[in-house]
């Protein structure tokens, strides 16, 4: 235990913390937001006045996005400080393209009734083409990193106006990946999904951001106490904590539903 106390003293103290500590509050914020779905979909069957408006509310659409949009960004941050973008990013598409034959897999059995559980692209897909992205280009300097995002913010115009001008309400798993003009999950095409635009630009900006302030490579915020450092620790593993809180989730739930 000592020796364990001390590799996780020594891993708090030699990491930059805010940014463990952000993507810590970030993942316990994704699990809250699953357990409500979870607890609404198979304990009450959306019967709960309050869980649904939760689900359903002008609150959680815009913490969500803002909760996405700084786990792109603490993504970027995390890109600067990599030694590997390469290998983090094929190693996430792995996860992803494993995630998505599964899900295509498992919506063919009876097991979870009429549920919709395909999963084409969500965050972790996103998070793997946009580190794969960025490994294209690392070896720009920051103002043509600007560029990049100006090129990013551009064509992810030119797409919202195309799609809404030309989709018909179908939806096609490929040209998803880069942006549907309408909710596939609330139509009932996934059960998951997130689009690479414009979740991926600020990936880039966080690349940016980090470049000018964590040159060194250093934390720039000295440590507060001691209460970071179980969410800082959740902030090193939160791919492991996402997977694995889906897994146990679903498992659990399915079981509970059985009894109710």
């Amino acid at each position: 235990m000592g020796k364990l106390k001390q590799l996780y003293n020594s891993r708090f103290e030699s990491r930059i913390h805010e940014i463990d500590l952000m993507r810590g509050f970030l993942i316990l914020l994704v699990v809250f937001d699953h357990l409500m779905w979870f607890i609404n979909y198979y304990i009450f069957h959306y019967s709960s006045g309050f869980l649904t408006w939760y689900w359903t509310s002008n609150l959680r659409f815009v913490v969500r996005q803002v909760v996405l949009m700084l786990f792109m960004f603490t993504c970027g941050v995390s890109c600067h400080l990599s030694r590997n973008n390469k290998k983090r990013g094929l190693l996430l598409l792995g996860v992803s393209i494993f995630i998505m034959l599964g899900t295509h897999i498992l919506q063919l059995t009876s097991l979870f009734g009429s549920r919709v559980v395909i999963v084409d692209i969500n965050i972790l897909g996103v998070i793997a083409l946009s580190i794969l992205l960025y490994a294209l280009c690392q070896r720009l300097s920051s103002k043509n990193l600007f560029f990049v995002v100006g090129l990013l913010i551009l064509f992810y115009v030119l797409i919202t106006v195309t799609y809404n001008q030309y989709n018909d309400g179908t939806y096609n798993p490929l040209t998803a990946m880069l942006y549907c003009p309408f909710n596939p999950i609330k139509a009932g095409y996934v059960g998951d999904y997130l689009p690479l635009f414009p979740y991926v630009i600020f990936l880039f900006l966080g690349v940016i951001f980090a470049r000018y302030v964590y040159k060194e490579k250093k934390s720039v915020i000295s440590k507060k106490g001691r209460w970071e450092k179980p969410i800082c620790l959740l902030g090193r593993h939160t791919l492991v904590i996402y997977i694995a809180h889906e897994v146990i989730f679903t498992g659990l739930f399915m079981l509970i539903g059985v009894f109710i």
